[in-house]
């Protein structure tokens, strides 16, 4: 990760820890309130995190409405479901998940394996071998993360043909057969041709969630007529590479699909495990719940994602032409310029064959199904207020759930973005006429969901992404006025 200068650093309790030499006293900004409270947050002081909260909210402009956010968000995930309300209802939203879901009492229920042709878990999936390959080639200090300057500022994936011999394909086949017993609606007309596979990497005892959203043909979605239903996988699937279920923030497969009037009355959430793989029908809406900061854990939360196509498969993107440059989904894996293909190779393997099954029957691994999935937010007398922040973790709606099935193309395009691949994309803007707003970089927030906001004119955007507020702080440019472009329902974890 590369650094752009010096950064002043606060403790739990605001304080600079810059050095000792007397300044001048100044007010303190609403952003840097927010970044204090961030710091008391996953320090679990949480008193002191919505005490600083609160004193940001009373701030005018953007910088408050994320601080009322944060207060809301915290709140619900501290059981205090009536003051999260209060907050809510002053940004507008008109729906939130279930208080159980966000405050994570859900997690104390009974488990299940889930149910046939929606969602299943199996633990022990793959072969020790292979997921020790594996493991290997998506470590933290592997050349996959690095040749890709990852987090990267748009979501990527690569496609690959089953017939490919590659440890990902390895693993598909394996989780192929897992799915064929699991889904046999889904498979029993199809065919899997072709595997489309990503990988995510989030800081140890991070809270961090990601928004809820469809696994799609992103390439083809820009095109996609309004009331057109998007291609998607057959089955998706998240393989946990590493992570303690005690203390890593968990993902959550709803049963609201692609229907334009669907909406989740069930959700399932599954607790990371190494070697868990958590299967479900590639047309459901999910995502991962974001959680109160465990500072003890131990190493980053790293999964695989692997989407099962059929046919039509999904439109691909070129290959990459180098480190950083060019990323897209679907992609095509390069035959040169990069280091981390090698890791992938099934020569590290004794054994090149497809794997022994050994595993054939679901485990208990999900949380019993929590309904309802989505409540109301009790409002108060009159219309509420729409906030000027539009924020994209889908926790708080303020439109009905079933619009999150709208896939008419969008003026913002956003993803899991740093401050330094900003720089890059800034680069790129020049040389392509990107019609998009500047960010302000006097509304970053590094909270528990690492947010910052983007303008769009009257509306603006807060984008999540996966820094700490250091390396937000060290990393942010005085130069903040070029265009940028993205899409926003590229936006993928699990």
């Amino acid at each position: 990760m590369c650094h752009l200068g010096a950064h002043r650093q606060f403790d739990a309790m605001g304080k600079s820890t810059a050095g000792s030499a007397r300044r001048p006293s100044r007010v303190v900004s609403a952003k840097d309130l927010v970044e204090q409270a961030k710091v008391a947050k996953d320090a679990g002081q949480h008193q002191l995190a919505l005490e600083k909260l609160q004193q940001a909210a009373k701030r005018g402009r953007a910088q408050s409405e994320v601080a009322r956010y944060e207060l809301a968000l915290l709140h619900a995930q501290l059981g205090q479901h009536e003051e999260s309300n209060r907050w809510l209802q002053e940004l507008g939203f008109a729906w939130k998940l279930s208080p159980a879901i966000l405050d994570g009492t859900c997690l104390l229920g009974s488990h299940t394996p889930g149910e046939e042709n929606l969602v299943v878990a199996f633990d022990d999936a793959l072969p020790l071998e292979l997921l020790s390959s594996l493991q290997d080639a998506f470590k933290p200090e592997a050349a996959f993360w690095s040749e890709h300057c990852y987090p990267t500022p748009g979501f990527f994936s690569y496609n690959q043909s089953l017939e490919e011999s590659s440890l990902t394909t390895l693993a598909a086949q394996t989780l192929e057969r897992l799915a064929a017993k699991s889904f046999p609606e889904v498979l029993q007309n199809q065919r899997v041709t072709s595997l489309e596979w990503w990988a995510h990497s989030r800081p140890a005892g991070s809270g961090s969630g990601h928004q809820l959203h469809y696994d799609l043909d992103e390439v083809d979605l820009r095109a996609l007529e309004e009331a057109a239903t998007p291609k998607h996988p057959l089955v998706s699937c998240v393989l946990y590479l590493s992570g303690s279920a005690s203390r890593c923030s968990v993902t959550m497969v709803t049963d609201q699909d692609l229907q334009p009037e669907s909406r989740a009355k069930r959700a399932w959430l599954c607790e990371p495990k190494v070697n868990r793989a958590l299967l479900f029908n590639g047309k459901l809406l999910h995502g991962v719940i974001p959680s109160l900061a465990s500072p003890d854990s131990q190493g980053p939360r790293i999964t695989l994602m692997l989407g099962l196509w059929g046919t039509p498969g999904p439109s691909c993107s070129p290959a990459p032409e180098g480190p950083g440059r060019d990323l897209g989904p679907n992609m095509h894996l390069p035959e040169k310029g990069f280091d981390w293909p090698a890791a992938l190779e099934v020569t590290r393997l004794s054994s090149s064959k497809k794997p022994r099954l050994e595993v054939t029957e679901a485990s208990p691994a999900l949380l019993a199904p929590v309904s309802p999935v989505w409540c109301t937010v009790d409002t108060a007398t009159g219309s509420p207020k729409r906030s000027s922040v539009d924020f994209l973790g889908k926790w708080f709606l303020q439109e009905a759930p079933e619009q999150l099935q709208r896939f008419a193309p969008r003026t913002i395009e956003v993803e899991e973005v740093s401050m330094e691949e900003l720089e890059r994309l800034r680069a790129a803007s020049k040389r392509a006429d990107a019609q998009m707003p500047p960010v302000d970089f006097n509304t970053l927030a590094p909270t528990s969901l690492r947010s910052f906001v983007v303008h769009e004119e009257p509306r603006m955007v807060a984008v999540p992404q996966f820094l700490s507020s250091e390396e937000l702080e060290s990393q942010r440019s005085p130069r903040g006025t070029e265009k940028l472009r993205r899409r926003d329902f590229s936006v993928r974890n699990e």
